[in-house]
């Protein structure tokens, strides 16, 4: 049985192996991830494009190897495809992309994008008369880009109560904290703008659940408070860490503490 610690460790062991960076940012989202694909999402592996599944957006693309990771726990994926992991030439990007992978709504890389596809997502499921909802996460840095605020605006005017955004709040971005660069409460920002607002502990699947599947009669959004590099200690709250790579050893005591 895949767990959320189980796929911190193979992120850990992927990413040194591909010799990338965005280490701590897929640490911190691997809660929402797994609770997404494992708990919430209605799927059918054998069919990665049935057209009554949920929709996953994942506008904070530089987690790619969590989600590569949860799908293939999810069976969406064949685990030895991730074998190709940031390869050049491969299929499976560091950053998250639809080269060659099922199961994958939108590409990620530029920030900001997310919701607006979201929308036209959710707005699709009205007009064709189907129940299916579209979650769409987001960067707490992320959300500094103009076009999430023209989403927030437009989403309620729609009526879209089939559309949910989850911001991993893990208060870093780059190599600043947030509130460093934009001082702002997300969750009254959202609520000014006419979203159902859930604030939860974003490493507490029991919570991340309960408020993913809370009824709603508008967009809703998840604010997940996170920790950075969740569960390695020399990357926790560590800005530093954003673009870094792992040593050897640095692995092998990453993996210690993962145990």
């Amino acid at each position: 049985m895949t767990t959320p610690q189980q796929l911190r460790r193979d992120a850990i062991r992927m990413t040194a192996q591909a010799v990338t960076g965005h280490i701590p940012s897929n640490l911190s989202a691997i809660e929402i991830i797994y609770t997404l694909y494992m708990r919430v999402l209605r799927l059918d592996p054998s069919h990665p494009d049935w057209p009554d599944r949920d929709r996953f957006i994942a506008s904070k693309g530089h987690c790619a190897a969590a989600i590569y990771l949860a799908m293939s726990a999810a069976g969406i994926i064949d685990r030895r495809r991730l074998d190709d992991f940031n390869v050049d030439g491969g299929e499976v990007p560091a950053i998250l992309a639809r080269y060659g992978l099922p199961g994958l709504e939108a590409d990620g890389g530029p920030l900001g994008r997310g919701p607006s596809i979201g929308i036209g997502v959710a707005l699709s499921a009205k007009h064709d008369g189907r129940d299916y909802h579209t979650y769409v996460l987001v960067g707490d840095g992320e959300c500094q880009e103009g076009q999430i605020w023209e989403a927030a605006m437009l989403a309620p005017t729609l009526g879209l109560d089939n559309l949910v955004v989850i911001v991993d709040n893990n208060r870093l971005q780059g190599a600043f904290e947030t509130v460093s660069v934009v001082a702002t409460d997300l969750g009254d920002r959202f609520n000014a703008f006419g979203w159902q607002c859930h604030q939860v502990d974003g490493h507490s699947v029991l919570e991340l659940e309960a408020a993913l599947r809370a009824p709603q009669d508008r967009p809703k959004v998840v604010i997940a408070n996170t920790i950075k590099g969740k569960g390695v200690s020399m990357m926790e709250n560590e800005a530093g860490w954003h673009h870094r790579r792992l040593t050897f050893g640095e692995l092998v005591e990453s993996l210690r503490e993962l145990r």
